[in-house]
């Protein structure tokens, strides 16, 4: 059975804890800190060596749209997309400029309207360990981008329980009295999601599709890999 978006919707408010609001605060809080100046000279080495001033880019997973106004603002004559399906995200969304816009799509299966070819880079920040399989996702972004564009995909990859755990409860022992049973159940089954894929996995599908491995780089002690692949 196909899933739907309201399915996807609920999918992804289940992850995020049943608190929408909370979770669009926290992505939305910790945006600067994972677009610095750092990230900003990788973007710019490793993402935009072939972009051209007509081609598209594209955001999936775009929150409220931060990442979508950052490129639209470097890139202005240039579409720049996002694609969102929580409609927490979608509420209040930022203002953008006129060459970006934001599409409610269904990144299990994209449906979105962009033309074949004319993208040459798309963002997948911390949206592959949400789905339960990326493969389409990936596949639409190989028919979006031009030959010679880049994907760049940040997210969260398999660790062993206790990195999960002792990063998790930093300041509380998993044993304590004090951490609830509701909190516990809430940490396993997001570190079954966490947990989901190893690098190696994500660049296995990847590859299968017709990308070229460009880049795979651990992050944050290994918790997270960044990976950049090339049509």
């Amino acid at each position: 059975m196909t899933k739907t978006l309201e399915q996807t919707q609920q999918q992804i408010l289940k992850h995020h804890g049943g608190d929408g609001a909370h979770a669009r605060q926290m992505i939305t809080n910790s945006y600067d800190r994972r677009h610095d100046e750092a990230f900003w000279r990788f973007w710019d080495d490793m993402m935009a060596l072939n972009h051209q001033p007509k081609d598209g880019v594209l955001d999936m997973g775009a929150g409220i749209g931060q990442f979508v106004k950052d490129c639209a603002e470097r890139y202005p004559e240039s579409k720049i997309y996002g694609i969102e399906a929580a409609p927490y995200m979608l509420e209040t969304p930022l203002e953008l400029p006129n060459n970006a816009t934001l599409l409610v799509d269904d990144l299990n299966q994209p449906q979105a309207e962009i033309a074949a070819g004319s993208l040459s880079m798309v963002m997948a920040n911390m949206v592959v360990h949400e789905l339960i399989q990326p493969i389409k996702m990936f596949k639409a972004a190989y028919e979006w981008l031009k030959p010679g564009g880049r994907l760049c995909v940040i997210d969260v990859v398999r660790q062993p329980l206790e990195s999960y755990l002792n990063q998790r409860y930093t300041d509380t022992l998993v044993w304590g009295d004090q951490t609830t049973v509701a909190d516990l159940e809430d940490a396993f089954e997001h570190f079954q999601e966490h947990n989901r894929y190893h690098p190696d996995d994500i660049v296995f599908m990847l590859t299968l599709g017709g990308f070229k491995l460009i880049e795979k780089t651990p992050q944050r002690d290994g918790r997270f890999v960044r990976i950049v692949v090339e049509k």
